[in-house]
C-alpha cells in the first residue's frame, strides 16, 4: 500500500516542559530548542517511515492500491482509530465510495479489513490507485495516550541528540587550567548505552511489515 500522511499529529508526545522536567534541565535550554530536539527524536520511530512503524498522537493517512486483493487489505501504521472512508475507480472509470456497511474494520496488533459477511470488493479499472483508504491512526488526542515506554524513550533520544552539541560529550575527565578536573559519569560508551535503552523500550511496540 503507497502512503501519504494527510493530516499529521497536532501534538508531540512530549512538551517542553516534559522533557525538562526527565532530563532534570532547567532554563538553560529554550523551549524552542527542546520542542526541536522533541520532534527529530519523534520523527525516527514515528509514522511510515519511523523505525517503530506506527502512530503515536492521532494522525490521517491515505493509502492506495492498484486493485482490491482477493481477501483482506491490512491497515498499515498501527493502532487504528478507524477508517473514514474507501473509494474505488469502477470498470466504467467512475469513482464510486463504498459504504461502511459493505466492510468490517478487524481490530488487533496488526488491523484490517474485510468484506462484510456475504458481500465481496467490487471490481475495479485496471489502472494505477484504483483503490484510495483514508484512515486515522495513533493512540490518541493527548501525549499522555502514547505509551509511556515511547514516551521516555523518546525523551532518551532527544538527550542523546543534544549530547551531540555538546563540547564534551566523549571525554570522561576534562581538565582545565586554574579552575581544576571535571569528571564525566559516562564516558566514550554513552552513547550506545543510550541506543541500547532506547531499543529496550521501543523493542515491543515494532510493527514488522
Amino acid at each position: 500500500m503507497r502512503l501519504v500522511l494527510v493530516t499529521p499529529p497536532a501534538l508531540e508526545p512530549l512538551s517542553a516542559a516534559d522533557l525538562k522536567s526527565r532530563l532534570n534541565i532547567g532554563s538553560e535550554m529554550a523551549d524552542e530548542i527542546a520542542d526541536a530536539l522533541i520532534k527529530a527524536a519523534r520523527q525516527m520511530i514515528d509514522g511510515r517511515d519511523g523505525w517503530l512503524g506506527r502512530a503515536f498522537i492521532t494522525q490521517t493517512w491515505q493509502g492506495s492500491l492498484d486493485g482490491f486483493p482477493c481477501s483482506y487489505i491490512r491497515i498499515p501504521v498501527p493502532p487504528l482509530q478507524d477508517v473514514s472512508v474507501v473509494r474505488y475507480v469502477d470498470s466504467a472509470g467512475t469513482q464510486q465510495e463504498l459504504d461502511s456497511s459493505d466492510y468490517q474494520i478487524v481490530q488487533g496488533a496488526a488491523p484490517y479489513i474485510v468484506p462484510a459477511f456475504g458481500r465481496s470488493w467490487p471490481a475495479t479499472r485496471c489502472a494505477a490507485d484504483a483503490v484510495m483508504i483514508e484512515f486515522v491512526a495513533g493512540y490518541g488526542d493527548n501525549p499522555e495516550d502514547v505509551p509511556e515506554p515511547i514516551r521516555s524513550a523518546i525523551a532518551l533520544q532527544a538527550s542523546a541528540l543534544r549530547s551531540l552539541t555538546e563540547r564534551n560529550l566523549f571525554l570522561s575527565q576534562d581538565t582545565v587550567d586554574g579552575i581544576g578536573t571535571k569528571q564525566y559519569i559516562v564516558g566514550g560508551n554513552a552513547g550506545a548505552a543510550i541506543d541500547a535503552a532506547v531499543a529496550a523500550l521501543l523493542s515491543t511496540y515494532r510493527v514488522f511489515a
